[in-house]
């Protein structure tokens, strides 16, 4: 019968070090595409534009995005539709992120806010063949 406290061999060691070692460029890797988001421009929101997001959709980060749009030039009469999805944690049954889809009147697709759970900005990006405004890019 093996001895089950016996010491890892050199391969073992080897072997162990060369998976921590890929972890960590992988680690890395992940981060640094995190520091290639851009934190969106956010200015006062204009209240034509957090108007016209209260009437599309109700939601406790409509001012966030609010000051998001109009910092990056989105002006009240362009919205058309928003939409809001959440991110669920389910081990903690709570919600950590929302995307606000916003639907504009001259282009298709829409412009995604990206907010967290207290509604501060992340990010800001475009779908389905939208273009973000000048400002925002």
């Amino acid at each position: 019968m093996r001895n089950l406290a016996t010491r890892p061999s050199a391969v073992d060691l080897a072997r162990t070090a060369g998976v921590r070692a890929a972890g960590a460029g992988v680690l890395a890797v992940l981060l640094a595409g995190c520091g290639a988001i851009p934190t969106p421009q956010v200015a006062r929101p204009d209240p034509a534009v957090l108007s016209a997001l209260e009437r599309a959709s109700s939601n406790e980060c409509n001012p966030s995005v609010a000051s998001v749009l109009t910092g990056s030039g989105v002006q009240a009469p362009q919205i058309r539709s928003v939409a809001y999805g959440l991110y669920r944690d389910e081990i903690r049954d709570r919600i950590v992120r929302y995307d606000a889809w916003i639907g504009l009147t001259n282009q298709p697709g829409a412009i995604v806010v990206t907010v967290d759970d207290d509604c501060r900005p992340i990010q800001i990006y475009a779908r389905g063949g939208a273009r973000l405004p000048d400002a925002a890019r």
